[in-house]
């Protein structure tokens, strides 16, 4: 049986939750300052998962959680806060931490995952995020995933995109070739599965733009998370002849 292994969040989880968090918290502050909630969100989040690779290439690797939450400040200052710990608290940093462990599934996400499983795939689920806090996704999500289908890069010292991640999953799951896929919203993390021996199939609910001039292109372009599933299927029959 074909299996798909998932990147989670941003792919199948949704950040509209902790945007929304930092405009509640924030939001009046940032008016003042000319600051963007959203920009301000995805400008922290690109920090954090340059530092999560680049410490992990460098062998120091550390919990996506801890980069995430000790890099706010640091943030607030990129974003022209010449104060950040006079601008905002802990208390603050802490509301919007604790809404970050609250995200929910896309809308699309339980049909996706629905007519795959009817089709036969088995899913996985990749993760730089740690554990409970994606089991926590699901479960608020009301998404069925099997404990031992869920793999954290917390539980293997290394993050994405290292080359030793997919190679783990690509030895885990019972499937290979043909059989193998690995769908994401980042172009990055399906650029380095890719090269992990799987097929790849890049959603455009996160990004949008596929950038394929850098990135090459994967074997699959979905609009949305449905027609992922959709275009990962009809990929399936055409590679197995059905």
């Amino acid at each position: 049986m074909p299996d798909v292994v998932f990147d989670i969040v941003g792919t199948c989880i949704s950040y509209e939750k902790c945007i929304e968090a930092i405009e509640s918290r924030l939001g009046e502050r940032f008016k003042k300052s000319g600051i963007d909630p959203r920009l301000f969100f995805f400008f922290w989040l690109a920090g954090c998962e340059r530092d999560y690779s680049y410490l992990s290439q460098c062998k120091q690797y550390q919990t996506f959680g801890d980069i995430f939450k000790y890099t706010f400040y640091r943030s607030l200052f990129f974003a022209g806060i010449k104060e950040p710990r006079e601008y905002a608290t802990d208390d603050d940093l802490q509301y919007v931490y604790d809404e970050w462990l609250k995200l929910e599934g896309r809308p699309e996400l339980k049909e996706m995952f629905k007519r795959l499983r009817d089709y036969g795939f088995t899913i996985w689920c990749l993760t730089d995020a740690s554990h409970d806090r994606v089991a926590g996704y699901f479960k608020r999500s009301d998404v069925f995933m099997p404990d031992e289908n869920l793999i954290s890069c917390d539980s293997l010292g290394i993050g994405k995109p290292e080359a030793g991640v997919y190679k783990f999953i690509a030895d885990k799951i019972p499937s290979s070739g043909n059989d193998a896929f690995f769908a994401a919203s980042h172009m990055w993390d399906s650029a380095a599965a890719k090269q992990g021996g799987f097929i790849t199939a890049w959603s455009n609910v996160h990004e949008k733009e596929p950038c394929l001039e850098i990135f090459g292109s994967p074997d699959i372009l979905a609009e949305g998370l449905v027609d992922m599933a959709d275009k990962i299927i009809a990929k399936h029959k055409e590679l197995s002849g059905k």
